[in-house]
């Protein structure tokens, strides 16, 4: 009987971790948006369903319909690029995405449990893209 209650209350204590982790994903991602100084609410669109959901409560945020009338994308997979992405700004919510999608100026990942945030400067520079002071610390000068 031990064991059961063990790991029923296992069971809920991961389910509540999963909830709370994707709510401050969801927060997180938001931040960022906004974060972008230059960003005067530019259609956003993202190919992750469960984010275009959440930001479409936020008034600060346009949100397009589909990715063609988007300004700012937002992608968690490759095949999800727009074909016409090159006036387009992309973050992406996958670091090896940084890679395969040199046009992308950011990164929002997890790695090892925790949340991590990158910006490339030089990408950054040539998108035009200014961002809060409060995301200064996580500029890189290239994909490590």
């Amino acid at each position: 009987m031990k064991k059961i209650i063990i790991l029923l209350l296992f069971i809920n204590i991961s389910l509540f971790g999963s909830d709370a982790s994707a709510a401050l994903r969801l927060e997180i991602i938001k931040s960022i948006v906004l974060g972008i100084d230059n960003y005067q609410s530019m259609p956003l669109y993202s190919d992750d369903k469960e984010l275009m959901s959440f930001l479409s409560n936020e008034k600060k945020i346009n949100i397009a319909k589909n990715c063609k009338n988007s300004k700012l994308v937002i992608l968690s997979n490759i095949d999800h690029l727009p074909k016409n992405y090159k006036n387009k700004y992309i973050f992406v919510l996958d670091y090896d995405l940084l890679y395969e999608i040199p046009e992308s100026f950011g990164a929002f990942y997890w790695k090892k449990g925790r949340p991590n945030i990158i910006f490339i400067r030089p990408r950054l520079l040539k998108s035009s893209l200014n961002l809060i002071d409060d995301f200064k610390p996580y500029i890189e000068d290239k994909v490590w």
